[in-house]
């Protein structure tokens, strides 16, 4: 699950009117504990001028908010997590429990009992929200990482006569040209699977170290010196380092922006 708890203030009566838990956890924070801390927090940003900060930080998880004309709405989430994915989550489950009970919330109200069925609403809007960022993933990522540059060192293979025929004196530029934009495609691949920019690194590193070899093993025979050798290996392998590490980076950066981190993690981590 991508949130821990969610819990919706009211301004006006200055009381929690709905608290969420995820079903894994035990109800073992009182909301209206909640609602004082955020209260007071919110009233001591706004005295201090501190009126940017929406979340308070721990080691590995936050407690984010957001605040419209009548509420207050807060969620325990990972620490990782993009904090305008957050504000747009939160946001959104603020305008459907509004919309949800326009009716109730016309006049404030301290019975909250209506307001528990916004559980099914809530947990079908966090629904496929999450996306895993383990070793797996990072090895997935490697993986079609190095099949999406491999197709590109197919279609250079037959393509390359093609080009150096039609153009004679820029063939060699322009298919090194299709070679670079393959790594960056697949380290964008890679990193989108990886999960998170840090991977997508990791999963673009390992693709290129292992197409790399086979890469010098291919092209070394047009390389007559040992210098020759050493220095296009050197460069070659820059060259795709960068271009495959960027790619990685704005998958992972992608994907940290759409989903956030499994909370179910952690608590697999406090249990261990």
């Amino acid at each position: 699950m991508a949130i821990e708890n969610v819990w919706i203030i009211d301004l006006n009566s200055g009381i929690c009117i709905y608290d969420w838990y995820h079903e894994s956890k035990e109800k073992t924070i009182d909301e209206q504990l909640v609602s004082g801390l955020l209260l007071a927090f919110r009233n001591f940003s706004s005295e201090a001028g501190l009126v940017d900060i929406s979340a308070i930080e721990g080691l590995d998880r936050k407690l984010a908010y957001k605040t419209d004309d009548r509420f207050i709405i807060a969620a325990i989430c990972h620490s990782k997590d993009y904090e305008p994915l957050i504000n747009k989550t939160l946001l959104d489950i603020l305008k459907m429990f509004r919309q949800k009970y326009e009716d109730i919330l016309k006049d404030s109200t301290t019975d909250v009992s209506p307001f528990r069925t916004f559980d099914e609403v809530l947990v079908e809007r966090l629904k496929g929200t999450v996306a895993a960022r383990t070793v797996i993933s990072t090895l997935s990522g490697a993986i079609t990482s190095m099949v999406t540059i491999g197709l590109f060192f197919i279609a250079y293979y037959f393509l390359i006569g093609i080009i150096k025929s039609a153009i004679p004196n820029g063939g060699n530029i322009v298919g090194l040209i299709i070679l670079l934009i393959g790594f960056i495609i697949a380290g964008f691949v890679g990193g989108l699977i990886a999960g998170e920019r840090k991977f997508g690194i990791i999963a673009s590193f390992v693709s290129v170290i292992l197409i790399f070899v086979l890469f010098v093993a291919f092209f070394s025979r047009e390389w007559e010196t040992l210098t020759e050798l050493v220095f296009n290996s050197i460069l070659f392998f820059l060259l795709f380092s960068i271009m495959a590490f960027t790619g990685g980076l704005l998958g992972g950066y992608l994907k940290e922006r759409r989903y956030f981190y499994p909370i179910t993690e952690l608590e697999a981590e406090e249990t261990d």
